[in-house]
C-alpha cells in the first residue's frame, strides 16, 4: 500500500520547510496552551510544504476565538517564526 502523501499547501508565507528546528513550540496566550512538537513528526504528518497558517488552524480546531463574530480572535502562534526573522 502507498504512503498517501499531503497535499502541497499554497497558503504562502513559511512553511516547515523553512523553519528547522528539531522541537516547535505552538502556544496561545489567551487561553495559557503551550505544546512543543517535533518538527520530524510534523513534516510525516503535514508534509513539508505544509504552511504554519494552516497548521495554527489545524492546533486552534475548537477555539472560540478562531470563529469569532468579529474574526479571528485566537492567540495561537509558533515563537520560533519570530525568532527566524529576528535571525536574519
Amino acid at each position: 500500500m502507498a504512503r498517501r502523501r499531503p497535499k502541497p499547501d499554497s497558503e504562502g508565507g513559511p512553511t516547515l520547510r523553512s523553519v528547522r528546528a528539531a522541537v516547535i513550540e505552538v502556544e496561545c496566550m489567551l487561553c495559557d496552551r503551550r505544546d512543543r512538537l517535533e518538527r520530524k513528526a510534523l513534516v510525516a504528518q503535514f508534509g513539508v510544504h505544509a504552511s504554519f497558517a494552516r497548521l495554527r488552524r489545524r492546533f486552534a480546531v475548537g477555539c472560540e476565538l478562531m470563529c469569532h463574530p468579529d474574526g479571528d480572535k485566537c492567540g495561537t502562534r509558533f515563537p520560533c517564526l519570530g525568532q527566524a526573522a529576528n535571525q536574519e
